[in-house]
């Protein structure tokens, strides 16, 4: 099925740059994927249509990819916010791109390897215990398993 997007931070499509993409790579001493890059300069903020996908035995909403701009007025939906609220929560080696709207993200996991990430899902269960759970090999397979 294919991926198309709607607004969700802003109004309108706000297009990212390669500039602020290298700044954070740089900051965090990570590649970010090609296709991951590419999704982003185009749909950051913007939310999957579909954009349900199975984690577990549940069914989870993928609200918006997070947004490599930061925007003073919208800055909780940026990549650089999220990072900095949840780095001393999860193993090094993990960060977020997108959000779920209950304060759960969907991350990169670096853990394995430097250039080919997984795709993991950052929660907090009922007990209030953090855990991460595997959902993708890529960003591309990420995309694949969204459904209606």
């Amino acid at each position: 099925m294919a991926v198309t997007w709607e607004t969700y931070v802003w109004d309108s499509p706000r297009p990212a740059s390669l500039d602020e993409f290298e700044a954070l790579e740089r900051a965090w001493g990570i590649k970010f994927p090609d296709d991951y890059k590419r999704a982003v300069m185009e749909h950051q903020g913007m939310t999957p249509i579909p954009y349900v996908i199975d984690i577990g035995s549940s069914d989870n909403v993928i609200c918006e990819l997070l947004t490599v701009s930061v925007d003073e007025q919208k800055h909780s939906a940026a990549l650089s916010h999220v990072y900095q609220s949840i780095k001393h929560l999860v193993p090094a080696g993990i960060y977020p791109f997108a959000g779920t709207g209950t304060g759960d993200y969907i991350c990169f996991d670096y853990r394995s390897s430097a250039s080919a990430p997984k795709v993991v899902f950052y929660f907090t269960d009922a007990l209030g215990e953090e855990a991460l759970h595997p959902v993708a090999d890529s960003f591309t397979d990420f995309l694949s398993k969204l459904h209606d």
